[in-house]
């Protein structure tokens, strides 16, 4: 599966806890949320390594070599399909699974709390 229809599955998700239509427990969204935050700090951690990466060298001074490491620079933070642009494309899929699942939770507390207070206002004694 792609990125793109990755992230249009999570989306269509999203769209259906924000309806109420996907449900999550609370405690089940909250381990979920807190391993998305953790892989995507993990993937900032990457970034900023590959950013410190960006110039390669050692490949000699000829043309050909100072060709190689250019490619090499432009695969990591630059180029077409760049590790770094990758990076960011996974953090943007893994947000969008963390809001969907704190989404699904929310929407079930809300509806909890409302049922909560209508069966509060009822009266015992009829």
């Amino acid at each position: 599966m792609s990125d793109e229809d990755t992230m249009h599955l999570w989306r269509r998700l999203n769209s259906e806890a924000s309806e109420g239509k996907l449900r999550l427990e609370e405690g089940i969204a909250s381990e979920v949320a807190g391993a998305c935050q953790e892989l995507i700090d993990g993937f900032h951690s990457l970034i900023a390594r590959a950013r410190s990466m960006n110039r390669h060298s050692g490949l000699g001074d000829i043309e050909s070599g100072t060709q190689l490491a250019e490619k090499f620079d432009l695969k990591v933070t630059g180029g077409r399909d760049a590790v770094v642009d990758r990076l960011k494309d996974h953090i943007d899929i893994v947000a969008m699974i963390q809001q969907t699942v704190t989404t699904a939770a929310a929407k079930i507390q809300v509806e909890e709390d409302l049922l909560t207070s209508h069966l509060s206002s009822v009266d015992p004694t009829r």
